[in-house]
């Protein structure tokens, strides 16, 4: 199973999370290959810029090539573009557009047998869970509730916590969360900004500001 990277969300065009960044680069290996999944936009209004930034940053922390996968080729080229490659990033943006774009291309599929590393930041965190929580205010969200991902992990993750944006951390996420807890008998982590919680076959480490909520309490993880 893949090395999972889950950000709470990082500035790209800053670079706020470099030092995590850096890390997940040299865990890839030497020179990495990045794949990167751009399956969270709505709009390609400013698509060819966003690809620009994002394959300076990876090359400037050590990456050796940098290559893009399309949510419409096909399974085979996908998974040969995969296959080539030691590291894969999932960006932020709607997470229940990237989940469903993985669904249909059989992403899911190919990320399950991927054994390099994988990044995802804030709605690419979400997505690799296989459900995850959203806070009611965040991007317009009417109510605090689970939502479906399209990966493994057993447990919750929630991004952006404590942010002081509104339309990013949401309303009371707090209470929000603490409640929805009570509800359930999964784990949520929240991942502040420029923060990462860190999957390696079952072991969890945690860098920056990450927060467990568990049967209606919450304790940081350290």
């Amino acid at each position: 199973m893949a090395k999972l990277y889950l950000l709470g969300g990082e500035d790209v065009r800053k670079r706020t999370s470099r030092h995590i960044m850096e890390r997940a680069v040299r865990d890839a290996g030497p020179n990495p290959t990045v794949l990167i999944m751009p399956w969270t936009g709505e709009s390609d209004d400013h698509e060819g810029e966003y690809r620009a930034l994002i394959t300076e940053y990876f090359m400037d922390i050590g990456a050796e090539t940098v290559q893009f996968a399309e949510s419409w080729e096909p399974y085979g080229a996908i998974g040969k573009k995969a296959r080539s490659s030691d590291l894969v990033y999932l960006p932020g943006g709607n997470p229940a557009l990237l989940v469903d774009r993985m669904l249909v291309s059989r992403g899911d599929e190919i990320l399950a047998g991927f054994e390099g590393v994988i990044i995802g930041n804030s709605a690419g965190a979400l997505a690799l869970c296989k459900k995850y929580a959203a806070v009611a205010g965040q991007r317009d969200a009417a109510e605090t509730r689970f939502f479906r991902g399209f990966g493994e992990l057993d447990f919750a993750v929630s991004v952006h916590y404590m942010s002081d944006d509104p339309e990013l951390g949401g309303n009371s996420p707090d209470s929000e969360l603490l409640a929805l807890s009570e509800k359930s008998a999964a784990k949520i982590y929240a991942v502040s900004d420029n923060s990462a919680l860190i999957y390696d076959r079952g072991k969890l480490e945690f860098m920056g500001y990450v927060f467990q909520f568990h049967r209606g309490s919450r304790t940081r993880c350290l």
